[in-house]
C-alpha cells in the first residue's frame, strides 16, 4: 500500500512513460522557475529602485550563495533516492520512516549551513575581487541572506522528499504563494521604506521561512507521518541517513565546487566596469532560467530510477533517460531560440543602461546555441544519481567545469587582458568538456551499472 496516493502523487513504477514524466516535470519547472524569481526579483527590484551598483552587488553574491544551496541541495538528492526506493517498494511504514529521517537530517543541514555560511562571509565575498564601490551593499545583503539560508535547506529536502513519492504539485504551489509575497515584500522594503539591498535579503528570508512551515504540514497530510524526530533518527535512522549521505556527497560536493569556480571567474569579470558587471550578472539570472527544463527533467529521471529500482523493475529503470532527454533538448531549444532573439529586451529588465544591456544580451546571444551541452550532461547526472552513481560523475563534473574551465581562463585573461569574449566562451567549454567526458564514462561503465542493479533490486518472477 502505498502512503496516501491521492491524485497529485505520481507512481513510475507502472503506466505510460513519456506522460508520467510530463506530469511530473512540469511543476517541478514551475517550481525551480518561482524560486530562481526569489533572486531574479531581488535584483529586478534593486536594479529599478536603487541603481547598477546594487545589481552588481547582488550578482556578486550570487555565486556564494549557489556554492552553499548548490551542496546542501546535492546532499538532499540522498534523502530523494532513499525515500523514493522505500516508496517504490510499497512497504507503507518504511516509507514513513524514511521521510522522518530524511526531513530532520534536513533541518541539522540547514542550521549549519546558514552558521558556517555567516562565519564565512566576508572571506567569500574578498574571493570574488568584489570592488570597495559594492562591498558594503554586498556584504550586509550577503549576510542576511545566509542568515536564512537553512529555511532554502530545508524546504528544498521537503520538496524532494514529496517528489520521491510522486507528489511535484504541492510544492509548486507552496512556492507560488510564497513567491508573491515575495515580490510585495521586495517592492514594500526597498521602494516604500528605502531598506536597498537589505530590504531584498530580509523579504527572501521571510518568505523562505513561511514556505519551510508550509511545507512540513504538506508532508504530514501527504504522508500521514510527523516529520520531525531527532531522537528517533539518531537511535535507528543512521543507516539511512548514512546512505542518503553516500549518495548524495557527491553531488552536494560537486554543485559546491562548481559554485567555488564561479566565485574565481567573478575574479575574473569584476575586473571590468561595473556596468558589465552588472549586465553579466543578469545575462547569468537569464541563464538559469533557460536550463530549468535540463535540471527539472533530470530530477525527474532520478526519482523515475529510484522508484522503479525498489520496486524491482530494473528494465523500465533503463529506459527513463532517453525519454526526459529528448523532453528536456525540446523544450530548452524553444527557450535558448527566444533568449537569443529577444535577449537584450530580456537583460533590459534587470537594468536600462546601455552598458549592461550590450554586455548581458552579447553573453545570452552567445550562450544560446551551446545549452545542448547542458541538456546531455544533466540527463546523465540525473540517470546516474537515480542508481546511486554520483562519486565519480562528480569527479568528472568537476574536470570539466572546474579544471579546464578555470585552466583556460586563466591562459586566456593573461593572453588577451580585457576581452570579454574569453569570460563568455569559458561557460560552453566547461558544459562541453563535462558532456563529452560523462558520455565516455556512462559508455564505459553502463554493463556494470545494470548488473548491479539485476544483483540488488529485481525481484525474481511470481
Amino acid at each position: 500500500m502505498q502512503p496516501q496516493a491521492k491524485g497529485t502523487t505520481i507512481n513510475f513504477t507502472e503506466g505510460p512513460v513519456i506522460r508520467k514524466l510530463v506530469l511530473f516535470a512540469v511543476p517541478i519547472m514551475l517550481s525551480e522557475l518561482l524560486q530562481n524569481l526569489y533572486i531574479a526579483v531581488d535584483s529586478l527590484v534593486v536594479g529599478n529602485f536603487v541603481g547598477q551598483a546594487a545589481l552588481a552587488a547582488i550578482s556578486v553574491c550570487g555565486p556564494i550563495t549557489n556554492l552553499l544551496i548548490g551542496f546542501f541541495n546535492g546532499m538532499s538528492i540522498g534523502n530523494t533516492v532513499m525515500v523514493a526506493r522505500a516508496f517504490g517498494s510499497g512497504d507503507q511504514e518504511k516509507t514513513r520512516r524514511a521521510v522522518r529521517y530524511a526531513f530532520t537530517f534536513s533541518i541539522a543541514l540547514g542550521v549549519v549551513v546558514s552558521a558556517i555560511g555567516i562565519l564565512l562571509a566576508s572571506v567569500l565575498l574578498g574571493i570574488t575581487g568584489c570592488n570597495q564601490e559594492i562591498y558594503d551593499e554586498a556584504i550586509v545583503y550577503l549576510r542576511i541572506y545566509l542568515a536564512g539560508l537553512m529555511f532554502t535547506v530545508i524546504y528544498n529536502c521537503g520538496t524532494g522528499i514529496l517528489r520521491a513519492v510522486g507528489d511535484s504539485r504541492d510544492p509548486l504551489q507552496i512556492l507560488a504563494v510564497t513567491s508573491v509575497l515575495n515580490i510585495i515584500l521586495d517592492v514594500v522594503f526597498v521602494a516604500a521604506f528605502g531598506w536597498e539591498t537589505a530590504g531584498v535579503g530580509i523579504a527572501t528570508i521571510l518568505s523562505q521561512g513561511i514556505s519551510v512551515y508550509l511545507i512540513y504540514r504538506m508532508i504530514r497530510a501527504r504522508v500521514g507521518t510527523h516529520a520531525v524526530a531527532f531522537g528517533e533518527t539518531w537511535r535507528e535512522g543512521r543507516e539511512m541517513v548514512l546512505s542518503s549521505v553516500r549518495v548524495g556527497f557527491g553531488a552536494g560536493l560537486q554543485n559546491a565546487l562548481i559554485s567555488f569556480s564561479n566565485i574565481f571567474v567573478w575574479s575574473y569579470i569584476n575586473a571590468f566596469p561595473t556596468a558589465v558587471t552588472a549586465g553579466i550578472g543578469a545575462a547569468m539570472k537569464v541563464d538559469r532560467f533557460v536550463i530549468l527544463p535540463c535540471k527539472s527533467l533530470a530530477m525527474t529521471g532520478t526519482t523515475f530510477v529510484s522508484q522503479n529500482l525498489g520496486a524491482g523493475n530494473t528494465e523500465r529503470a533503463k529506459k527513463g533517460i532517453w525519454y526526459a532527454m529528448g523532453l528536456s533538448a525540446s523544450v530548452t531549444a524553444v527557450l535558448a531560440l527566444t533568449v537569443y532573439i529577444f535577449a537584450p529586451t530580456v537583460v533590459g529588465f534587470f537594468n536600462q543602461d546601455p552598458a549592461v544591456i550590450q554586455a548581458g544580451s552579447g553573453m545570452s546571444r552567445f550562450l544560446a546555441p551551446c545549452y545542448s551541452f547542458i541538456v546531455v550532461r544533466e540527463s546523465m547526472l540525473g540517470y546516474l544519481r537515480g542508481y546511486g552513481r554520483s562519486n565519480v560523475p562528480m569527479i568528472l563534473s568537476l574536470i570539466g567545469m572546474v579544471g579546464i574551465r578555470q585552466i583556460f581562463l586563466a591562459w586566456a585573461t593573461a593572453r588577451w587582458p580585457g576581452e570579454l569574449m574569453v569570460i563568455y566562451f569559458g561557460f560552453p567549454l566547461g558544459w562541453g568538456s563535462t558532456m563529452v567526458i560523462l558520455i565516455v564514462y556512462i559508455l564505459l561503465i553502463r554493463k556494470a551499472i545494470w548488473k548491479d542493479a539485476e544483483l540488488r533490486f529485481a525481484r525474481p518472477a511470481a
